[in-house]
């Protein structure tokens, strides 16, 4: 009888239970939550499916200040490059100056394209013009004026050349006064000579009265151009000197040269010259 009593009251509670039933509802885990170590979202996990109770973060936003301050340095970098670039395209080189030719007047000569800001004329050690001299002007545009309108043009009666200076550390010092190593004792320096003589002129001005053994004008290195001297050597001493005696002062291309006579040995005028930054030139 008390069997009976309860199945029946069970019954009334489970109207469609039967014990099938019920162990198919015991061997049915019941739900349980889950949250992934690697992405911090909920899930709800059963045997049938996987759901999840919370959408994934949105990523956080990088920080901008970063790129934007490293773009910063990167303009102003940039702008102080190109101002250096301006500032060398207004520095102009001048080439075959007249001796005579000051400050003012190179002022006054390239002025007509511009305002000249600045002017520095090379000098030798006793203070007179090499012939050549550094004209900056106030813009890069009036620096290309003056090469348009000046360069290769005469200027009494000499051919000037006006560039762009290209680099400038300090002035190529004066022509030294004595043979490179390596050369003989009978050999004459000569100095003063035009930039367009080359080794076959100076070779040709000697062998119309003597008989040289080799002459040779030197170049600068950096620039390729000529360095305003060279040598010119003999078979004897007597007749280098009977070249000096007639035909120092003379003029070669335009320009009184000037001789003498190298008596220094190869060693003493190594020991003697001194290394110099050459200015270079596009």
């Amino acid at each position: 009888m008390a069997v009976a009593a309860t199945e029946a009251a069970f019954s009334i509670f489970h109207p469609y239970s039967s014990p099938k039933s019920q162990s198919c509802y015991k061997s049915v885990p019941s739900p349980r939550t889950y949250i992934s170590a690697s992405n911090p979202t909920f899930f709800l996990k059963s045997p049938l499916f996987s759901l999840p109770l919370l959408s994934t973060p949105q990523p956080l936003e990088t920080p901008r200040f970063k790129l934007r301050s490293t773009l910063g340095n990167a303009i102003v970098e940039e702008d102080a490059e190109q101002a250096q670039k301006v500032n060398q395209k207004r520095k102009l080189f001048v080439l075959n100056l007249p001796w005579s030719f000051s400050v003012v007047d190179i002022k006054n000569f390239f002025g007509e394209c511009g305002t000249v800001a600045d002017v520095e004329i090379i000098k030798q050690k006793d203070g007179r013009s090499r012939g050549f001299a550094f004209v900056t002007m106030a813009s890069g545009e009036e620096a290309q004026a003056v090469i348009d309108k000046f360069d290769s043009s005469e200027l009494s009666d000499r051919i000037i050349r006006v560039e762009f200076a290209k680099k400038f550390k300090k002035p190529s010092r004066s022509p030294p006064a004595g043979p490179p190593p390596g050369e003989t004792r009978h050999k004459l320096y000569v100095s003063n000579l035009a930039w367009k003589v080359r080794s076959n002129n100076l070779r040709e001005f000697f062998s119309a009265n003597f008989n040289p053994v080799s002459a040779r004008v030197v170049f600068d290195g950096p620039s390729g151009r000529s360095g305003g001297y060279g040598f010119v050597s003999f078979a004897t001493k007597e007749e280098a000197e009977s070249a000096i005696s007639l035909l120092d002062g003379k003029e070669l291309m335009g320009r009184p040269i000037s001789l003498k006579l190298s008596e220094k040995n190869a060693d003493a005028f190594e020991n003697e010259v001194e290394e110099t930054n050459e200015t270079c030139f596009d």
